[in-house]
C-alpha cells in the first residue's frame, strides 16, 4: 500500500476514534429525560399543620411512591407568604424546588410598593390543586342565623358589629369587604394574626363572627361550637350542603381560597409537563380527598393556572386599592 494512502487511512481512523471517544453513548439521557433523579423539595409558605401543609404532604407522598425519589416538604412561614415564595423564586429552575401558593400570591403585589420577586415573571405555573370557599362562622349565641338577618342588624347599627378574618388582605378579609359593599353595610374588622386566634375568640363569645375557609372551623362547626351563616361558593358545597350560599340569600359574592403548584421561572417545559401529568394523576386518585377535609381537589393545565392567577390579580387589585390596604 502506498505510503500516502496509508497515512490518509490512519488519519481518518484517528479522527473516527476521537469522535467515538467524545460522543455520548446512544443510551445517555438529558437531565430533563432523567427527571426526577434526586430529591424534590416542596416549599410551603405557612407553618406546619395547616391546609397548605396537608396538601403538599399528600401530593408529595404520592410523588415519592410513584417516582421513587424523596419529596421533602419545607415549611417557610412569614411575611404573608413572602419568605417562602422568595426562596422559591430564587431557586434553580430545574424542577427540584416547587411551591404551593395560595390567594396571597395574587393579592400581595397590590398591597406593597416593592416586591422581592415578580409574581408573574418569576414563576412557571404547574397546576391548580384545590379550592376552599369562605364561610361566615358565628358564635352560637349570636342573634343572626343567616346573612339576611346579619345585614338587617348591621343596617340598624352601622359599624357596631365586629368580624375577624385571617388578616388584612387575606381572602377571608376581602370576602367580608365584598359582602359589605354588596349589601351596603358597615362592619368593623378586628385585626388578628391568623384565623385560629380569631376563631378561638368567636367560640369564647368575645367576637360575634369570623370569615374563614370552610375547613378552618369545620370540626368546631360540627361540634356546634360555631354556626354558619352562609358560604361564598357558587353552589351548595358538598362537605356542608346544609349551609346556604351567599347568592341564595341575595348577595352576589363568590370567593374561594385557592391552592396552586408553581416552579421557578425557566424550568424546562418538558419538566413542567411531567409535573403537571403527575399532579393531575395524583388528584384523581380515589380517597385522596379523605385526608383533606372540606377542600375541593381540582387540577388544571399550566396555561389555565396562569390565566387564573392573572384574573385573580385583576379582580382583587381594585378592591385592595379602594380599601387602602398597604403593607410596608
Amino acid at each position: 500500500m502506498p505510503s500516502f494512502i496509508r497515512c490518509a487511512l490512519l488519519h481518518t481512523l484517528g479522527i473516527a476514534s476521537l469522535l467515538i471517544a467524545i460522543a455520548p453513548p446512544a443510551f445517555a439521557q438529558s437531565a430533563t429525560e432523567r427527571y426526577p433523579d434526586k430529591p424534590i423539595r416542596i416549599i410551603v409558605p405557612f407553618p406546619a399543620g395547616g391546609s397548605v401543609d396537608a396538601i403538599a404532604r399528600a401530593i408529595g407522598q404520592r410523588m415519592q411512591e410513584n417516582w421513587g425519589q424523596p419529596v421533602v416538604v419545607d415549611t417557610r412561614p412569614g411575611a404573608s407568604t413572602l419568605i417562602g415564595t422568595t426562596a422559591a423564586a430564587k431557586s434553580a429552575p430545574d424542577g427540584y424546588t416547587l411551591i404551593v401558593s395560595v390567594s396571597n400570591h395574587t393579592t400581595n403585589p397590590a398591597m406593597r410598593d416593592k416586591m422581592p420577586y415578580d409574581t408573574l415573571k418569576d414563576f412557571a405555573p404547574v397546576s391548580l390543586l384545590a379550592r376552599a370557599p369562605i364561610v361566615v362562622y358565628a358564635n352560637p349565641q349570636f342573634a343572626a342565623n343567616d346573612l339576611k338577618t346579619l345585614v338587617a342588624m348591621a343596617k340598624a347599627k352601622p359599624g357596631a358589629l365586629n368580624f375577624a378574618s385571617a388578616g388584612p388582605g387575606s381572602m377571608t378579609h376581602l370576602t367580608a369587604e365584598l359582602l359589605k359593599i354588596n349589601a351596603g353595610v358597615d362592619l368593623t374588622h378586628i385585626l388578628y394574626k391568623g384565623g385560629t386566634p380569631a376563631l378561638t375568640d368567636v367560640i369564647a363569645g368575645h367576637l360575634p363572627m369570623t370569615f374563614a375557609t370552610v375547613g378552618q372551623a369545620l370540626p368546631q362547626y360540627r361540634a356546634k361550637q360555631v354556626k354558619a351563616l352562609g358560604i361564598a361558593s357558587d353552589k351548595r358545597y358538598p362537605s356542608v350542603p346544609e349551609i346556604p350560599t351567599f347568592r341564595e340569600q341575595g348577595f352576589d359574592v363568590v370567593a374561594t381560597e385557592w391552592f396552586g403548584l408553581l416552579a421557578p421561572a425557566g424550568t424546562p417545559p418538558d419538566i413542567i409537563a411531567k409535573l403537571n401529568a403527575e399532579v393531575r394523576r395524583i388528584l384523581a386518585l380515589p380517597g385522596l380527598g379523605d385526608r383533606l377535609t372540606a377542600i375541593e381537589l381540582v387540577g388544571s393545565t399550566p396555561e389555565e393556572l396562569d390565566a387564573f392567577i392573572r384574573s385573580e390579580m385583576a379582580r382583587w387589585a381594585p378592591l385592595i386599592q379602594r380599601l387602602g390596604l398597604r403593607v410596608e
